[in-house]
């Protein structure tokens, strides 16, 4: 699908802010659309056709951002219950969503950051778990405003000013695959500190 999904957005440049911006929505209802190759194709026709630059981040840019807040929306008013539902259970596992609580009560804003960097349905449990949690809207909105800029501004303009061409594929998969790398890296990071500081309370509680 993914290929096939390239192939028509490169071929129909012009109308794709639209496209793109649509293809998002549908994306946070769990439509198998990768984010991130919407946003790495965008960047390539950007730099093959300029004038398309700002429309393409701006429709990318507000096509992440009501996605994100639909997926919240789906989970605050489906509640728990959305785990049942078929189309969200694989996304919603329950060892995902135990992970990503517990990573939102610790960590806050940079549980966002780093799960933005995460594909393969870790955001849209983010967002979910978020939903169905009843984290406080406003401070959703903050969070995620402030890791959706990091992460498309950073993909986005990091493809166009490098020039990749169309013709060159593995290049394009060195950069999916140096975020995906870097993601990693930034989750063994945060359970560095998890493990660190759970062992810290676990020793404070023994001396008591």
């Amino acid at each position: 699908m993914s290929e096939i999904v390239n192939n028509f957005l490169l071929n129909n440049y012009q109308y794709l802010p639209f496209i793109v911006f649509f293809m998002l929505l549908l994306a946070a209802i769990n439509i198998p659309f990768s984010e991130d190759l919407i946003i790495i194709t965008c960047a390539i026709v950007a730099h093959e056709h300029k004038q398309s630059l700002i429309p393409l981040y701006v429709a990318i840019y507000t096509g992440v951002i009501i996605g994100d807040h639909i997926a919240y929306w789906i989970g605050f008013h489906l509640g728990h219950n959305i785990k049942k539902i078929k189309w969200f259970a694989k996304v919603l596992s329950d060892k995902k969503v135990s992970v990503i609580q517990k990573y939102l009560n610790k960590y806050g804003i940079f549980t966002f950051i780093v799960c933005r960097f995460i594909p393969f349905g870790v955001r849209n449990t983010l967002f979910m778990t978020s939903g169905f949690s009843k984290m406080n809207y406003k401070y959703f909105s903050i969070y995620d405003i402030i890791a959706a800029t990091i992460n498309t501004s950073t993909l986005y303009f990091l493809i166009y000013f490098i020039g990749i061409s169309v013709e060159k594929p593995f290049k394009i998969i060195g950069i999916v695959l140096f975020f995906v790398l870097l993601a990693a890296l930034l989750t063994l990071f945060l359970n560095f500190f998890v493990f660190k500081k759970e062992k810290a309370e676990d020793s404070n509680i023994s001396m008591k």
